[in-house]
């Protein structure tokens, strides 16, 4: 299912919105239309803690796309389209009078986009899908992948036995023990940010 909608045009001539297929992960394409014609273009990938909190998937389905013509200032009929999925919804919302665009700053260029960190993910596991990956990949991969995810590292063979001890014999939850990785000391001496469900380090499926 496609949820998703254009929140506001800034007056900088940017959309603004969110976007996610509830069926996969992967980000989605986004365009918008004014009279049929396409007038932005943008990936919903951008990390929210709000639709992560608000139970949008993993969080990752946000989108800003720049204005590509000019459109009077009012209230405006707009569509937004998915390409890749067949599907345009068309929308209301009221255009700002459109400041001249500026250039970007090298800041701007540089700064790291945002993404999941500790707190995120204590606040909202669930996102993780921990029972999940762990039927699907088993025991000693599933602790493998939490701690490559968690911690950027492989468990030690004795790590290894005692959390898969633990899993098997159903003292430890899938989802704890990620939570009790993700508290640990190890982890709190390590830089806030975890790898995104787009990033080729990230270690986990979603059904």
């Amino acid at each position: 299912m496609i949820e998703g909608h254009i929140e506001t045009l800034t007056a900088d001539g940017i959309f603004e919105g969110w976007v996610r297929d509830s069926a996969s992960p992967s980000p989605c394409r986004v365009q918008v239309l004014h009279g049929g014609r396409m007038v932005a273009e943008a990936m919903a990938a951008a990390f929210r803690p709000d639709l992560l909190r608000t139970g949008h998937g993993h969080g990752h389905c946000g989108f800003a796309a720049r204005l590509l013509q000019a459109l009077p200032p009012g209230p405006c009929a707009v569509a937004l389209h998915l390409p890749r999925h067949g599907v345009t919804a068309p929308m209301a919302l009221v255009v700002p009078p459109l400041l001249d665009p500026k250039p970007l700053q090298v800041e701007a260029l540089l700064a790291t986009p945002p993404t999941w960190c500790v707190a995120d993910i204590l606040a909202a596991p669930a996102c993780l899908d921990a029972a999940g990956n762990f039927r699907r990949l088993g025991t000693a991969r599933f602790v493998d992948a939490g701690y490559r995810f968690v911690l950027g590292r492989w468990p030690s063979k004795a790590e290894l036995r005692l959390h898969a001890d633990n899993l098997d014999r159903q003292r430890l939850s899938a989802q704890d023990f990620l939570l009790d990785l993700l508290q640990s000391r190890e982890r709190g001496d390590m830089g806030d940010n975890l790898p995104s469900p787009f990033d080729p380090a990230f270690p986990f499926s979603f059904e």
